[in-house]
């Protein structure tokens, strides 16, 4: 495996996004053609006008809220020569898989996250980190961000055509992402464009404030870290719950705060409850290491198999759900640290990437 493409982005949104989609437009094709012809294949079938123009329904909100990263999924779509529509709808592949629940087909996502700081670590230092769980053709793609046109500097882990997925900016916030379903999803800001405006902060209360002043689309949980401390923002389209991590803490693909469960949405059809159990086992290894946590302790963690095949560190071989662990990440806020697997920890190297 040859890890992530890297991808070198400079100028004004415009042109950053041109960049990004020249680079990439035989990826940002593929990656639009296997969404839709998944969506084909499924019972019944989603029809790419229906969920083109569902996503489209997000934009007026999203232009309202980010219009520089409007402007450069814009880019984005000209340098690969694609309809902006296309590329917009990649931009909101959290939300259009939430159009299926609608449909009562709600495909999911099975990350897992955790954070760890304070006196849980050996020195203080913070480290977040998460695996990625994708699907085999949704190949990852690290987007090497310059200082300028609106942006500081941010190393950002997505797939290709999309603005973000998780990533680390020059201030030293790391921000990780779990999925989660909500009941009152609706037009609106796209998760992919919360992170980026997020990672284009400074202070850590800026980052939170970001991820939840818009009118949101969907739900999420979002772990942002500093050198300091760790935010956990767990949300739904309507709704949000803010917590301070002074310690440590593990999350997966449900809601975990009393008031927020009623909006739970239908949850991925796997066995074995597997997000319960990936966030109990992660804050048991947490709890365990608490206080010896250190930069090992994090990529063990994302090599765990309890529970497996619906665990932590997952593989292709989980019945009836194709998600797998395309990359575990950790990132070390205080040194500008991003660390990332080229598939599942238990089996890939992490490799390291720094900002300046």
């Amino acid at each position: 495996m040859g890890g992530p493409t890297v991808v070198e982005l400079s100028g004004s949104p415009g042109e950053r996004g041109f960049q990004h989609g020249q680079a990439l437009a035989d990826a940002i094709q593929k990656h639009y053609d296997c969404w839709m012809a998944d969506a084909a294949a499924i019972t019944p079938p989603v029809d790419e006008r229906d969920v083109l123009a569902y996503t489209m329904s997000h934009l007026p909100e999203s232009r309202a809220y980010a219009p520089d990263l409007v402007d450069e999924v814009s880019g984005i779509a000209d340098g690969a020569g694609l309809p902006f529509e296309k590329v917009w709808f990649l931009n909101c592949f959290d939300e259009a898989d939430g159009f299926r629940l609608y449909r009562k087909l709600n495909a999911g996502h099975a990350c897992t996250t955790l954070a760890a700081t304070g006196r849980s670590t050996t020195d203080g230092t913070t480290y977040v980190g998460q695996t990625w769980d994708a699907l085999e053709w949704m190949k990852p793609v690290i987007l090497d961000i310059s200082p300028g046109g609106g942006e500081i500097g941010a190393l950002v882990y997505t797939h290709a055509g999309i603005l973000a997925g998780t990533g680390m900016n020059t201030a030293g916030l790391a921000l990780v992402w779990d999925t989660l379903r909500c009941l009152d999803a609706r037009s609106g800001v796209p998760c992919t464009l919360l992170i980026r405006k997020a990672l284009q902060q400074t202070k850590l209360g800026d980052a939170v404030r970001e991820t939840v002043s818009g009118v949101r689309a969907a739900g999420f949980n979002f772990t942002i870290g500093a050198d300091f401390a760790a935010v956990n923002v767990e949300a739904t389209a309507t709704r949000e719950r803010i917590r301070y991590v002074s310690r440590h803490l593990g999350h997966a693909n449900h809601y975990d705060e009393p008031d927020l469960l009623q909006f739970e949405g239908d949850p991925p059809t796997e066995p074995s409850g597997t997000s319960r159990i990936r966030s109990g086992r992660m804050n048991q290894l947490l709890d365990e290491a608490a206080g010896q946590i250190d930069l090992e302790t994090c990529k063990r963690i994302f090599k765990d198999h309890a529970n497996h095949p619906g665990s932590i560190c997952r593989h292709k071989d989980l019945p009836k759900i194709p998600y797998y662990t395309v990359s575990a990440l950790v990132y070390v806020p205080s040194q500008r640290l991003m660390l990332v697997t080229d598939g599942p920890a238990c089996q890939n190297p992490f490799v390291e990437y720094r900002l300046a």
